[in-house]
């Protein structure tokens, strides 16, 4: 069956795995601005330091309404189907983003470096 050695190299390379993970994740820095974008325009730039309610209205008079809270970002209303905005996590770290489609919205936070979900060569 298992020899000691299978058993020590199996759980060697579980460590491995688990230290390479978390030091990728470790360097992920946090951004220090959010830039709104409402049908495809600028919408204003706001700092993740301070906490602040920010209510997007679009021409058609649909409405999100953008949370700042201890760094982080979320969609806490809105009035568009399906609501995959207000369900999405907060954001924190540079180059995560929040999208609602049906209102056009783009919620991006920039200031830190980028956090990569993977990398291919």
């Amino acid at each position: 069956m298992f020899k000691k050695a299978d058993i020590i190299l199996a759980v060697v390379l579980i460590v491995l795995g688990l230290a390479a993970s978390y030091l990728i994740s470790f360097g992920d820095e946090l951004g220090s601005e959010l830039k709104i974008s409402s049908q495809g325009s600028l919408f204003g730039t706001y700092s993740l330091l301070e906490d602040q309610t920010i209510k997007v209205k679009t021409d058609d008079g649909h409405f999100n309404r953008v949370q700042i809270r201890d760094g982080q970002v979320s969609v806490d209303a809105a009035d568009c189907t399906g609501q995959d905005c207000v369900h999405s996590h907060a954001i924190s770290k540079g180059g995560e983003t929040i999208v609602c489609l049906p209102n056009k919205l783009v919620l991006e936070i920039t200031g830190g470096e980028k956090a990569y979900d993977s990398v291919s060569r």
